[in-house]
């Protein structure tokens, strides 16, 4: 049995013991009050021992789901509901058979299988019950209702009935809705895991093409290299202008590239560095990528700038976040970055449209259709953080990150 069915069937047992438990209470308070109450002679000594043994066993039961859960099975399930009908049994041998009407209460383990256990070993708790009622029919021990001021005997087994009826529906609405919330729970969480899958299927077919692309592009660029570098050494003015830059922007493609090699490759880019360090960096990165973009620089934190480790696939994640927000920005992008003891926090704001309400990408970005910002979160998910994407007043998004220190600073 795996951990998942292993936590389920604890969960499903501890419900079964709060329902054993609320029934012993309520069996407890009714024999007092039918002994001492209406003066009908029961043996309470035997009835206290069974349920003192139930009690016991219960605790014990309660303790074994909590401690060691890993060791249950469906197995457990059944074993206990045969001691509930088991112990029901011997209650109702001594306290009047099948003419007490909490004999009714027999339809409690059945309803509770047949939500918890299989076709085969629900029949086989229904066979019980029915083999329990059916020997409490033969083998008794009578009780005779003593004329008690106005009550008499019938009236006194309408009563119970009445009892048996309000405890059982009890009982019944209680399981039953407890387990109709962890169905929904279950399914919720299913439903998210399924979406999460979906979103890696994504992000593994988008890791596959780039490592293809990184493979066919190492080729175009020195060749683009090499001949733009001719041809600067050859002209001068404005063309050696426009030349120099395509260099730099080819070099800016051989960077990312030798990053993504070296990230596929397991390998780390450097030593620890000060988060503001980090962010200069990136901002050294994104002129090159985008030389009209202006970014606004802010770190501040309690105490010095702590240093974290230089993960390529978190920078490239950051920096798609940057990227994103220059594209769309028509006046410079700001970005303010805050730390304390445990916590990094990253505020990205531009000048842009904003955010769509059918779309993850900023309004008016057609080109790559929110993926950089589905990689850059599944990213920043991965080291524990989170992404939470705002309408900035007055116009303009907010791209709020938050990453917890202990897991950057300390090397794995």
């Amino acid at each position: 049995m795996s951990t998942q069915d292993a936590v389920s069937v604890a969960a499903n047992l501890e419900r079964l013991l709060s329902i054993r438990a609320l029934l012993l209470a309520t069996l407890l308070l009714t024999t007092l009050a039918v002994h001492y109450g209406f003066q009908v002679s029961l043996p309470l000594i035997p009835l206290f021992v069974i349920i003192a043994v139930l009690t016991l066993f219960t605790l014990g039961s309660w303790w074994r789901a909590r401690r060691r859960p890993a060791l249950l099975s469906e197995v457990e399930l059944v074993g206990q509901l045969v001691v509930d009908v088991a112990g029901l049994t011997a209650l109702l041998y001594f306290s009047g058979g099948w003419t007490n009407p909490l004999v009714s209460l027999y339809l409690v383990p059945i309803a509770v299988a047949v939500i918890m256990l299989d076709r085969v070993r629900t029949w086989t708790i229904m066979v019980l019950t029915v083999l329990g009622y059916s020997l409490l029919v033969l083998y008794h021990r009578p009780v005779v209702a003593v004329e008690h001021h106005h009550l008499d005997s019938f009236t006194l087994h309408v009563a119970g009935m009445w009892l048996t009826f309000v405890l059982a529906a009890g009982l019944i609405t209680y399981f039953g809705t407890s387990m109709v919330n962890l169905l929904r729970t279950r399914e919720q969480a299913l439903a998210a895991e399924r979406e999460e899958n979906l979103r890696n299927e994504q992000i593994i077919g988008v890791a596959t093409l780039a490592a293809g692309t990184a493979h066919e592009l190492s080729t175009p660029l020195g060749s683009i290299a090499v001949i733009a570098s001719e041809l600067a050494a050859q002209v001068d003015g404005e063309h050696r202008e426009q030349l120099d830059t395509l260099l730099a922007q080819v070099a800016v493609c051989r960077d990312t590239l030798g990053r993504l090699r070296a990230t596929a490759g397991g390998e780390q880019t450097g030593p620890p560095l000060p988060v503001d360090e980090l962010f200069e960096e990136l901002g050294v990165r994104l002129a090159l990528v985008r030389p009209r973009s202006r970014l606004q620089l802010v770190c501040d934190g309690s105490g010095p700038a702590p240093a974290i480790r230089q993960e390529p696939t978190l920078q490239q994640a950051l920096l798609n976040l940057l990227d994103n927000a220059a594209a769309v920005s028509e006046g410079p992008v700001e970005c303010r970055v805050r730390w304390r003891a445990d916590r990094l926090q990253i505020d990205i704001l531009d000048q842009g449209p904003g955010f769509s309400a059918t779309r993850a990408a900023p309004r008016g970005k057609d080109e790559g259709l929110g993926m950089g910002l589905l990689l850059a979160n599944a990213t920043i998910e991965r080291f524990g953080g989170q992404v939470s994407l705002r309408q900035r007043p007055g116009g303009g998004a907010h791209v709020a990150v938050e990453l917890p220190l202990p897991g950057l600073t300390v090397a794995s």
